[in-house]
């Protein structure tokens, strides 16, 4: 991980403190990981007081819980637009999903890391635990509605849902972690994520009998 050194570029005049704080937390987390993310040093780099980041964030938790709560905003707004675009079939539909996950965990590395963060979950507000809500429920629902039409039929719910969220989740973490490294990196984005989600809800069969129109409309695919 590179030291992390104070930003200069950037300086605070007026107008929203509280959406340059959460703006250049993310730069921080995205360039030089969560541990180096202080309130002092965010105030550093906008040019405020020491203590002009406690109006609107007590502690760095808080603010990570911010950064959350954007976060799983984002996170069921790409997952749900990634499965109405994928039409009505119960198991492409979930696939889309997760492939959407996935770009958009790839394109919001910093909200993620703040996702993923014990901290988060301590310190969790009302308006976090929402849209935590939000998000399990569109997800266990898409699940549900797979099993329905035939995937796992068998397995508790429950269960499924956890083993259908866990795979991208932890792939994701371990990806941005560095613990593949020949895989961190790749220049073929798109491929990776479809061969991921396709090992935990594999639709090809399905999209090769809806004919190509679908198949175009899926590949490398999600909205974000």
């Amino acid at each position: 991980m590179t030291a992390y050194k104070p930003s200069q570029r950037d300086t605070y005049h007026h107008g929203d403190l509280r959406n340059a704080l959460l703006k250049r937390a993310a730069e921080v987390i995205e360039e030089h990981g969560i541990e180096a993310l202080t309130l002092r040093g965010l105030a550093r780099d906008l040019g405020v007081s020491h203590g002009a980041p406690n109006r609107h964030f007590k502690t760095r938790a808080h603010l990570l819980s911010a950064l959350a709560e954007d976060g799983y905003s984002g996170l069921t707004h790409a997952t749900l637009s990634a499965a109405d675009a994928a039409g009505p079939d119960p198991w492409i539909r979930l696939n889309a999903m997760g492939r959407g996950f996935l770009h958009w965990v790839f394109d919001n590395r910093a909200s993620f890391r703040a996702i993923c963060h014990p901290d988060v979950s301590r310190y969790a507000d009302d308006a976090l635990r929402a849209a935590i809500r939000r998000f399990r429920e569109a997800i266990r629902d898409a699940v549900a509605d797979a099993q329905r039409a035939g995937r796992h039929p068998e397995a508790r719910l429950d269960l499924l849902t956890l083993y259908t969220k866990a795979v991208p989740f932890g792939a994701a973490m371990m990806l941005f972690d560095g613990l593949f490294e020949d895989h961190r990196n790749t220049t073929d984005r798109d491929a990776l994520i479809e061969e991921l989600i396709e090992l935990v809800v594999p639709i090809r069969d399905r999209v090769a009998a809806t004919g190509p129109r679908l198949a175009t409309t899926l590949v490398g695919g999600a909205t974000n």
